[in-house]
């Protein structure tokens, strides 16, 4: 769609999936004839019937069933005020024909990706940096600092991307953009702040706590079903896609699928925890075995499907794959349940390390030398130094390689984000979501699911769910040194076993043998190609580290540094895309 403006002209372009009101009605750009205002957005807005009642009331008509006019008419009615009626995740430009402002805004939690380009030239703005990444809107570099980050986190730190001409819009913020292409950047929804000013929750005891979150959990897997298109559940085994394939089979009025991805290799593999949910539930339940031979084939797909440089995205890719491949279109998804209640042992190191840091280091310097379950942790806590601040000592806990000189100012920026919260809990907490699961998860999630037409939906990032689960007591979330508690319990009433609560695996795949075996001779190729550091500003000797290490199998060096390196060179092989000499 082509709208002129005075000094120019605006394009509004969109690429539909179609999960609510398939007819033709709802595809986007969608149009308000009335006021001459436009939308096009990524994303599902839960309460869109409730929004449409309440626009109804005020005498708004409607022509279609779906949430994409709904969003439209509730910003032509309430402007920016609508933000804080919408319940779901979305990515949004909303062209208002009476004030001929653009208005783009991205949901609260960070679940919808939306970039855009600021230059004397032109405004550019996509839910893909690679929409963007063309000559003719501007010429393009890469951020030596992206590259950094990349190295040292594994994901490219928000809002910046790994090209120095395009920036991220923040979660909860909006952007308006006026005909003469000035901006203003403002928020409208912040985690901390809500932390920050809310009261403890008065809840008497650990009954009390379980019976409220179950409550809000349930509303929230209720809400993320709303769908004209088949609506499956990634179980992996954990506890977190367990509870939501119960609860959506409890609540789901059409049949359900279970998506499981299993490996050969059985210590990898939570299958057997998945089968133990799924045998009692009245659903079909897929079960895709992905070995490394499939991997290396599909590789090449799912690498040119990468937005930018990520270490963790192929899980994801495999997993939309593979609910393709079942005829869904909607999965949802455990993201954020560790987040929420202490499923990570960052929630039990990072207190740790900042009160016994000084102390560990000699410690830490032998652990890493000796057969210790997790060597390349001690080697970072040993290398370290002293740790000033929680968002230092998460970052190190978080980080692939501790680079302290590449992180400084990053951990003065988020220390300052988090100084006002009330717990170690709630720092942590809001560390995981803003961090961790923002700038990997999240964006991986829409990046790798789009890339094969599937939607995934996070119900634990429910608003409402949120600051429930935020607000309680960290009593609540821990039994010793054990996180979820909350959860695990809820587990056990529904499936009305006593489950014992074992440790998180986390959704991966066996990399470090995949790297070794099957993958070995792709990534020493890639990793032995001197031409592809230069224009990265980067050291082959680098690379010849890392492969000398995976040949002799070094314990400490990490599978994910590899992997890393290799993601990278592989992206900059791809775009051509050099760092500025500046």
């Amino acid at each position: 769609m082509e709208i002129p403006l005075a000094t120019g002209t605006l394009i509004l372009g969109h690429t539909r999936l179609s999960i609510l009101d398939l007819s033709e009605g709802s595809r986007q750009p969608i149009h308000d004839a009335e006021t001459g205002s436009w939308l096009v957005y990524n994303g599902e807005i839960y309460n869109f019937r409730q929004l449409r009642k309440e626009l109804e009331a005020l005498g708004v008509k409607f022509r279609t069933s779906g949430d994409a006019e709904v969003l439209l008419k509730a910003l032509v009615q309430w402007d920016e005020a609508a933000l804080k009626k919408l319940e779901g995740m979305f990515a949004f430009a909303f062209w208002d024909g009476r004030s001929r402002n653009l208005l783009l805004a991205r949901d609260a939690m960070g679940m919808k990706p939306l970039y855009y380009h600021a230059g004397a030239g032109a405004f550019a703005f996509a839910s893909e940096v690679k929409v963007i990444e063309r000559p003719q809107i501007c010429p393009l570099t890469v951020d030596k600092h992206a590259v950094d980050s990349f190295l040292t986190y594994g994901a490219v730190v928000g809002p910046n991307t790994i090209l120095r001409e395009i920036r991220e819009l923040e979660p909860g913020h909006l952007l308006r953009v006026n005909a003469r292409r000035e901006i203003t950047d403002s928020e409208y929804w912040s985690l901390t702040r809500l932390l920050s000013e809310s009261a403890a929750a008065e809840i008497p005891d650990f009954e009390h706590a379980v019976s409220q979150v179950r409550g809000r959990l349930e509303s929230a897997v209720s809400s993320h079903l709303v769908s004209d298109v088949p609506v499956g559940v990634f179980l992996s085994g954990g506890v977190d896609s367990s509870l939501l394939a119960l609860l959506a089979s409890r609540r789901s009025t059409s049949p359900i699928t279970l998506l499981t991805v299993a490996f050969p290799e059985q210590e990898f593999s939570e299958l057997p925890y998945a089968r133990q949910i799924a045998r009692n539930l009245p659903h079909l339940h897929e079960v895709v075995t992905l070995s490394a031979r499939e991997l290396r084939d599909l590789l090449p797909d799912a690498l040119s499907a990468m937005d930018q440089p990520t270490v963790d995205g192929i899980n994801t890719y495999v997993i939309s794959r593979a609910g393709a491949s079942c005829g869904l279109k909607v999965l949802l998804t455990g993201i954020g349940g560790d987040e929420l209640f202490g499923g990570y042992t960052t929630f039990v190191k990072v207190p740790r390390l900042l009160k016994y840091g000084a102390g560990l280091r000699p410690v830490a310097r032998l652990l890493a030398r000796l057969r210790t379950k997790n060597p390349i942790q001690w080697k970072k806590v040993a290398d370290a130094g002293q740790l000033r601040n929680t968002a230092e000592a998460y970052l190190l806990q978080r980080s692939i390689r501790w680079r302290r000189d590449k992180s400084a100012g990053l951990a003065e920026r988020i220390q300052e984000s988090i100084g006002s919260l009330k717990s170690d809990f709630q720092k942590l907490a809001a560390l995981e979501i803003q961090f961790y699961a923002r700038n990997q998860l999240l964006r991986d999630a829409d990046v790798f699911s789009m890339a094969n037409s599937v939607e995934l939906r996070v119900p634990f990032l429910d608003m409402r769910l949120v600051e429930a689960a935020l607000s309680l007591s960290p009593e609540h979330h821990f039994e010793g040194t054990s996180g979820k508690r909350l959860t695990w319990r809820i587990l056990r009433d529904l499936t009305g076993e006593q489950m014992p609560q074992r440790r998180k695996m986390g959704f991966t795949f066996p990399w470090r043998q995949w790297l070794r075996q099957t993958l070995k001779e792709t990534i020493t190729r890639t990793l032995s190609d001197q031409q592809l550091y230069e224009p990265l500003m980067l050291d082959p000797a680098y690379g010849r580290e890392l492969l000398e290490g995976l040949e002799r199998e070094d314990r400490l060096q990490s599978w994910s540094e590899v992997w890393s390196l290799f993601v990278l060179l592989t992206w900059q092989s791809r775009t051509g895309v050099e760092c500025a000499v500046a």
